[in-house]
């Protein structure tokens, strides 16, 4: 039997919320959620964050909700820095950004988050790093009234939302240690 692989998920309330040891169980989660951070505020632990875990196999970074809740669009180029200063503290992890989920936030157009989403997928493959896109997977199932994957607010996941991060996540990693 191979040893369980390590991912250390940083991030805000979709991180943290998550109960990642039953819906990641081929996986040992470290979980460094921290409700109601922007991506300024990941920036500012990044360091401490890596500097005292475990070795890991793979870090996956869910962050910008928030700043998109206050209005700032502009995150993405903070993840630039943010991806170079992480590759430098832990250059072995494959990296993985998660786009932003498909929400629904009050005030926001749609193709707001696809903008933003682009842009970060852009920032992280061009630091060499992977990009998750979740807008399929939560387009094919997450249906409103029979699957919300989304609790009233339109921001948080229900159960059923976290199912689907989950096998998203357990999916893209897997086709990782795969790749030589």
């Amino acid at each position: 039997m191979t040893a369980q692989k390590t991912i250390l998920m940083l991030g805000d309330s979709l991180v943290e919320w998550g109960d990642w040891d039953t819906l990641l169980p081929d996986y040992k989660v470290l979980n460094r959620g921290v409700a109601g951070e922007d991506v300024e505020g990941l920036s500012v632990r990044l360091a401490d964050e890596v500097a005292v875990v475990e070795p890991v196999q793979h870090i996956l970074i869910m962050a910008g909700t928030n700043n998109l809740l206050m209005g700032n669009l502009f995150f993405p180029a903070i993840f630039r820095t943010m991806l170079v200063r992480l590759q430098q503290l832990r250059p072995d992890p494959a990296i993985t950004v998660n786009s932003i989920l498909p929400m629904d936030i009050p005030g926001l157009p749609g193709e707001t988050i696809d903008r933003v989403n682009l842009e970060l997928r852009g920032t992280t493959e061009d630091s060499g790093s992977t990009f998750l896109d979740m807008d399929e997977a939560y387009a094919a199932r997450c249906l409103p009234i029979t699957h919300p994957c989304f609790m009233e607010d339109g921001v948080h996941l229900s159960t059923r939302g976290y199912q689907v991060w989950a096998e998203e996540i357990s999916r893209h990693l897997q086709g990782l240690e795969r790749e030589p």
